[in-house]
């Protein structure tokens, strides 16, 4: 049926206009800086290991998990919307049409991961004795694409199958195929690549059968398709504003050691509540936990240490100022609202609150550093810069204007 290729055909130049919308405030001129110091400190940092390889290094069993497991997550990209569990239903026999085109921009859109991966492997593979001869690459290059192609029908037959159920499973089972086969086609044992690629294609008609007995479900991928969505708006709304962006928030009950429990007349109520947004709102909790995970990797992988005291210095003003925004973010309500202090002490809450979370992330960076160049000043002097930089962020931040 024509018109379901043209609504495809619609809602695919509808979603490129929005990624680009966005885009154009993630990739910045200084997001271009900081990612071509982060990759050409780590490109010679790779380049400077693989001359002395470790004798054994079991780098056949690291590019099969590594590139096995990017093979393996292959979540269909359907841009199914809610109205279209009611309107696609006197259509359902003719979906085909949709899905095959949704399926071929899942193929494509998903391929350059496990290729830059293989790419980046086979530097590695080459110092190890593996992978020498061009007809060795061609033929694993030929293996991802055909792997890849499968693996996004896989996937999309075993959630219509089962109504989105055993997800888990079914990526764990597939990964270990996928892992496997890499395996033996790294290590030359072309006589197993039939075996495996056979279970893999009896894997995949088995639940292709199955979605032929069931009703589509549609709530299960209209449900994955604006989780999707809104993964990608949460992300770029850590560089502008997104309208339309649905917070979320979490328990984390194992942090209730660092929550004090509330205590009549000497607990202060501002920081009582924004240490509470900080750790159970996902976004500025997460935001805080990845900037840190950051300056730890940069401090493992950067060998420069110049490189890395600016690298973290960087990284703990964006965590510092970024804190500071997402706390003093004017809600529609919040709970001190409904007792409201007679001074408006909420600015020095948040300063106090943001300063805490900075000296933890302080702590991670020295002792991180100690592992990598031991008991020296370097671990002392990028604890300094962390702080230092943090508390002056913290301090000339204007906030009391929003609150007067």
């Amino acid at each position: 049926m024509k018109n379901l290729r043209e609504l495809w055909g619609k809602r695919l130049a509808h979603y490129m206009n929005e990624l680009q919308k966005y885009m154009k405030f993630i990739f910045t001129g200084h997001l271009a800086v900081v990612l071509l110091f982060a990759i050409g400190a780590a490109g010679y940092a790779y380049s400077e290991w693989l001359k002395d390889v470790p004798a054994g290094f079991p780098s056949a069993i690291l590019t099969a998990v590594v590139i096995g497991a990017a093979l393996t997550f292959s979540a269909p990209v359907t841009l199914l919307q809610p109205p279209d569990s009611v309107f696609f239903l006197p259509l359902e026999t003719k979906l085909d049409r949709y899905m095959n085109r949704a399926l071929r921009y899942t193929f494509f859109s998903q391929l350059p991961l496990p290729l830059i991966l293989f790419i980046v492997a086979m530097p590695l593979l080459s110092a190890t004795g593996l992978g020498e001869s061009n007809m060795y690459l061609l033929l694993t290059g030929i293996i991802l694409l055909l792997v890849k192609w499968l693996y996004v029908h896989t996937e999309f037959y075993f959630r219509y199958a089962n109504e989105g159920n055993g997800v888990l499973f079914d990526r764990i089972v597939r990964f270990v195929l996928a892992a496997s086969l890499l395996y033996v086609v790294i290590e030359g044992h072309v006589f197993f690549i039939p075996v495996i690629g056979l279970v893999m294609a009896i894997y995949d008609v088995i639940f292709k059968m199955k979605s032929a007995k069931v009703p589509f479900p549609y709530r299960h991928f209209i449900s994955l398709e604006q989780n999707r969505m809104m993964r990608f708006y949460r992300f770029a709304n850590y560089f502008t504003d997104v309208p339309h962006l649905m917070g979320s928030v979490s328990r984390r009950s194992y942090l209730n050691f660092v929550l004090r429990p509330a205590i009549f007349g000497k607990t202060k109520p501002q920081q009582f509540l924004l240490r509470r947004t900080l750790l159970r709102t996902d976004d500025t909790f997460w935001l805080w936990v990845r900037l840190t995970l950051l300056s730890i990797v940069g401090i493992i992988l950067i060998p420069f240490p110049i490189v890395i005291t600016i690298f973290v210095g960087a990284l703990s003003f964006a965590t510092a100022i970024q804190l500071l925004h997402s706390l003093k973010a004017d809600d529609d309500f919040r709970m001190d609202m409904l007792f409201p202090e007679v001074d408006q002490t909420r600015f020095q809450a948040i300063r106090k609150t943001v300063s805490s979370a900075q000296w933890v992330q302080t702590a991670a960076v020295l002792i991180t550093a100690f592992f990598i160049y031991g008991f020296s000043l370097t671990p002392f002097i990028l604890s300094i810069v962390v702080i230092v930089i943090s508390q002056l962020t913290i301090r000339r931040t204007n906030l009391q204007t929003e609150y007067d």
